[in-house]
Parts: C-alpha cells; sequence; structure tokens
C-alpha cells in the first residue's frame, strides 16, 4: 500500500477549494431554489438550509445544495420577512444572491448575501392566480367568475334569518377562538348561541386535508347547524397559505351550510375568503358580524311589531266606527221589523204553543209504556236465567259424581298393578339382585372372574365368586 502514489485528503480538499476559489473568486449569482431542511440559531443570528431544485409538477430534486446565512444575510432575511409578512421557512422558492465556497472542513456550499423581496411575492401571487383559474375551469357548475367577483354554491346558500348552532373549526387554544368565543357569548343582547367546536389545526402542509375532513364530519354529523365559522389568528404570510390551496377551496365553494370565514388577515384577501358565503377578517368581526346578523332581525321583527300595533289600531278604530253605525241601523230596523210582525209573531207563539202540548203528550204515552217493559222485561230475563243456571248445577253435581267414581277405579287397577311389580313381589316369583360392593349391578360388563358378588333372594342372600363369564347371544332362554 505505501508503494502507490497517494495524497493526504486536506491536500485534496485544498486543492478543491483553490479550484472553486480560482473558478468563482467574489463573484456572486442570483439563484432560483427553494428552501428546505431550514434551521435558524437565534443565539447566533445563523441560517442554515439546503437550497433545491424540483423536477416541474413533482417532488423529485434534481439539484440541492447545502446553504448558510451569516450575518449579513441573516439580516436581509429579516428584512425580507418584514416586508413581505412571509417566513424565511421550508417550501417557499425564493430569489437569493449567494456566494459559492468551498471549506476545507465543511464541504461546499451557497452563502445567501441577499434576497429579492419582490419575486417571492410575486411567486405567491402567480400560484393564486393560477388557483383561481383551475378552480374556475374545472367547476363550472360550483364556481363562476362574474366580472371582478366569484360566484359559488356556498353563497348562493341564504344565511338564516337568525344564527343559532355554530360549527367551528379551529384550534380550542388560539387566540382567534377564545376572541370569538368571548364576543359572541358576552353580547349585550343577551342572544344565546349552541356552538360545536371541530378542532383542527390551520396552518402547515397537514392542515389543508385536516380541514376538509372536518368539513365532512360536520355534513356527516346531520346537525343543522345555521353557519360553520373558519377561524384563526394573526400571523405570517406562510401560515395563510392553506387557505389558497385548492382542494380546501374547493370543498367550501361547495359546501352546502353557509361557511364564514374569519381568518385574521388584515392586507389580504385569500381564495378561501372568495369562495366562501361570508368573508370577515378576523374572529372577533366573525362574532360581531353573527351578532349583528341576529340584531338585524330583531330590528325588523320590532319595526313589524309596531306596524302591525299601528296598522291594528287603525283597522280596529275603522270597525268600532262601522260596528257603531251598524248597531245604530239595526236596531231602528229591529224595531220596524218587530212593529210589524208582532201580531204574526203572536200567532205563531200560539200554534207553536199548542203543537208543543200535543207531541208532549204523544211522547208521554210512549215513555210510559217503555217503562212499563222496562221494568217487566228484566224480570223475565232474570227468572229464565235463574232456572238455566240450577239445571247447569244440578248438571255439575251429577257429572261430576261419575267423574270421580270412574277415576276411582282407575286408581284401584294402578295400585294393583304397582303392588304386582314391587320388589317384594318380583323376588317372590324367582328373580334376585346381583350387587359388587354394595352397587346393583345392571349388566355383566364390569364382572371379571374372581370377583366377589352378593345374590339377594327373597329370603336369602348369598355370597359367591365368580368362575367364568361368557357373553350371551341373546337368543338363549333363562328357564
Amino acid at each position: 500500500m505505501n508503494s502507490i502514489k497517494h495524497i493526504k485528503l486536506s491536500e485534496l480538499t485544498k486543492k478543491i477549494a483553490d479550484v472553486v476559489k480560482e473558478s468563482f473568486g467574489t463573484v456572486s449569482h442570483w439563484v432560483i431554489a427553494e428552501i428546505s431542511s431550514h434551521k435558524f440559531y437565534e443565539n447566533q443570528d445563523r441560517h442554515y438550509f439546503e437550497f433545491i431544485e424540483k423536477i416541474e409538477g413533482t417532488n423529485d430534486p434534481i439539484a440541492k445544495v447545502r446553504g448558510v446565512a451569516w450575518f449579513e444575510g441573516s439580516q436581509h432575511i429579516k428584512a425580507f420577512e418584514k416586508s413581505t409578512g412571509q417566513m424565511f421557512t421550508n417550501g417557499v422558492q425564493v430569489l437569493v444572491n449567494v456566494k459559492v465556497e468551498f471549506h476545507e472542513a465543511y464541504g461546499f456550499s451557497l452563502v445567501l448575501l441577499d434576497i429579492d423581496q419582490s419575486f417571492t411575492l410575486g411567486n405567491l401571487e402567480k400560484q393564486r392566480r393560477q388557483t383561481l383559474l383551475r378552480l374556475v375551469s374545472e367547476n363550472p357548475e360550483t364556481i363562476q367568475k362574474i366580472g371582478e367577483e366569484y360566484q359559488t354554491k356556498n353563497k348562493k346558500v341564504k344565511l338564516s334569518e337568525v344564527i343559532q348552532n355554530i360549527a367551528i373549526i379551529g384550534s380550542p387554544n388560539s387566540e382567534g377562538y377564545i376572541d370569538f368565543t368571548h364576543t359572541i357569548l358576552s353580547n349585550q343582547f343577551n342572544y344565546r348561541f349552541a356552538i360545536d367546536i371541530y378542532q383542527s389545526s390551520v396552518q402547515g402542509a397537514a392542515s389543508e386535508r385536516e380541514i376538509i375532513n372536518k368539513l365532512i364530519s360536520i355534513y356527516n354529523s346531520k346537525i343543522k347547524y345555521d353557519c360553520v365559522v373558519i377561524i384563526r389568528g394573526g400571523g405570517s404570510k406562510t401560515d395563510f397559505l392553506v387557505f389558497d390551496s385548492y382542494g380546501l377551496s374547493r370543498a367550501i365553494a361547495r359546501f352546502p351550510i353557509p361557511v364564514i370565514t374569519g381568518i385574521g388577515h388584515h392586507k389580504d384577501v385569500s381564495i378561501v375568503d372568495l369562495m366562501a358565503n361570508t368573508s370577515i377578517k378576523t374572529p372577533t368581526k366573525a362574532a360581531e358580524f353573527i351578532i349583528s346578523h341576529n340584531r338585524s332581525f330583531e330590528d325588523a321583527i320590532i319595526i313589524l311589531q309596531k306596524t302591525v300595533i299601528i296598522k291594528s289600531q287603525q283597522l280596529l278604530n275603522h270597525a268600532l266606527h262601522s260596528i257603531n253605525s251598524t248597531n245604530v241601523m239595526v236596531i231602528n230596523k229591529s224595531r220596524t221589523v218587530i212593529s210589524h210582525y208582532k201580531d204574526k209573531l203572536y200567532d205563531f207563539n200560539q200554534i207553536v204553543v199548542n203543537k208543543t202540548k200535543t207531541i208532549l203528550y204523544n211522547r208521554k204515552t210512549t215513555l210510559v209504556s217503555l217503562l212499563n217493559q222496562l221494568l217487566s222485561k228484566p224480570m223475565i230475563i232474570t227468572a229464565n236465567r235463574q232456572s238455566e243456571l240450577k239445571n247447569l248445577l244440578d248438571n255439575l253435581k251429577i257429572f261430576s259424581k261419575k267423574y270421580l267414581v270412574n277415576k276411582q277405579g282407575y286408581l284401584g287397577h294402578y295400585d294393583s298393578v304397582i303392588k304386582l311389580v314391587s320388589p317384594e313381589k318380583t323376588l317372590k316369583r324367582g328373580f334376585a339382585i346381583v350387587s359388587q360392593n354394595e352397587n346393583i349391578l345392571k349388566d355383566g360388563e364390569s364382572i371379571s372372574p374372581g370377583s366377589d358378588l352378593k345374590i339377594t333372594m327373597h329370603d336369602y342372600n348369598i355370597k359367591t365368586k365368580v368362575i367364568t363369564k361368557t357373553k350371551s347371544n341373546g337368543t338363549e332362554s333363562i328357564l
């Protein structure tokens, strides 16, 4: 091995470093790449990460280089985050100015010198426009763009006149949820609400699927919710990327229950906001919107109540005036008619009195006849039933006596049979009981030559020993 020409690893890395330095020197390059494996050490004010380029439309990398941002680069990153509201983190595509370095001990890396703010903002806006175009083109029955407005199925679902049952998608520990529930439950009008929380993360790569699953759970619950409220507090642009995703935006646009968004971003409007029934800036404002919505209904009811009262009073006054006029007219007309028909009424009165007396007399005669029948009929029926019951009683006595005599004969026969087959009688007829060790034997299976047996006869007990045992074929006579 010592005869092979070789150099030390440090010598090789020194040569590589010299080549890199000679080739790139202090020249910097603007590079478009995606950030991956990002770590920030705040006490050192340094960022360590990877620059990665993927095959378009896939997650397969075609280039990957270690990246680092020292103090200067870190200051540019802070300015970038402050200006764009976008965190410098995994998954963000950036346009950065980098310097090529090769360190003998730490290897190849790109040092971040500067970062272009407008590129990232433009890239996010480009993705947003592409998502909106895809939503409209792939879902023509659910989403239409009319002018600058987006019409969706969810927007066409009318909010209930009064909102009471609310499903919330969000984190119950977040400030947004706390602000929403505090505002809506402590409202000055003492409105009461039934609120169900469907807990879900509202940022990060997994949150899109999680929020969609919560929407499915709300639909499958069969609870008649008046609306679904999606809430979260403030944050960076990255935190709100899920609300620009195609899948979640499409699900909300198609959802059959009105969706109210209170996502907490003051500057921008997300795609989810455009697809939802009602878009409110913050969770607190969403709660105030619901309270105001119910208050509008109450105000309308109060106005309607006042209108009904006023109209009722007007109608009552008009009707009272008409009734008074009609009353005077009826009294006058009645007097005239009564005076005109007074004699006729008297004649009719006499006819009615006479006719009534005749009818009452006839009815009285009929009732007397019916009364006599009612008094005699029960006595006759009762006498007949008593005679029938006496005959039945006599028959029961006769047949019961005969039945008992027959049964007494049967019992005497069975008594004779039982006495005939008793053990004592059986032994007297020449039968015997064979037992072994005080156990009566029912067959000879357990008997073997030499066994001691006890034979019980009518007047003797015999102890014997078995000499031989042969099996009977069942055809031999015992006599």
